[in-house]
């Protein structure tokens, strides 16, 4: 089907995770004649959440939506149709922190970020046990996108005052 007949829509689900929560989502979207196209999805203490991306013909977006919306999988279930998002330029940063777990690191660090004018594309963080001593460290890795205007000096320059200030280590990389 030509491009300009299909929208996307996201989709986000939440609930007890069990098996077969992929398959009746898929076998829904499918006979909507959705293409799955992208996808995170975990398992969390017995929970499942996700989101997908799906690209579905026009005539048959309400129709998805109104069944996934209505499906017995036992899921909360929310979707948006998507627009396009005229963004500034912007240059893809890799950051990786690791450092004793304490709250607000999250925080700190994002307050950090939107004041460059940073957008968090991704994140992912876990706490893990230290190697040698077991303690426990908090890890994140985040995919950002920073407007191109801003120098690197100043990105590195505040991500070094920030793991000075939390004690955590930074790594960043433009991606």
């Amino acid at each position: 089907m030509s491009e300009k007949y299909m929208k996307s829509i996201l989709v986000s689900v939440l609930g007890e995770d069990k098996p077969g929560l992929i398959d009746g989502l898929s076998e829904i979207i499918l006979s909507y004649e959705g293409d799955w196209v992208e996808s995170r999805m975990s398992s969390f203490e017995g929970k499942f959440a996700g989101i997908i991306k799906v690209n579905v013909p026009s005539k048959n977006v309400d129709k998805l939506i109104k069944k996934l919306e209505a499906s017995n999988l036992g899921l909360k279930i929310v979707c948006e149709e998507t627009k396009s998002n005229a963004l500034q330029p912007f240059k893809s940063y890799n950051i990786e922190l690791i450092g004793q777990n304490h709250i607000g690191i999250i925080n700190k660090l994002s307050h950090a970020l939107v004041a460059l004018g940073g957008n968090v594309e991704e994140i992912k963080s876990e706490i893990i046990e230290a190697s040698m001593s077991g303690e426990k460290l908090f890890k994140a890795e985040i995919t950002l996108h920073i407007p191109t205007t801003v120098e690197e000096y100043v990105i590195r320059d505040r991500l070094e005052d920030i793991a000075n200030e939390m004690m955590v280590e930074i790594f960043s990389y433009e991606s």
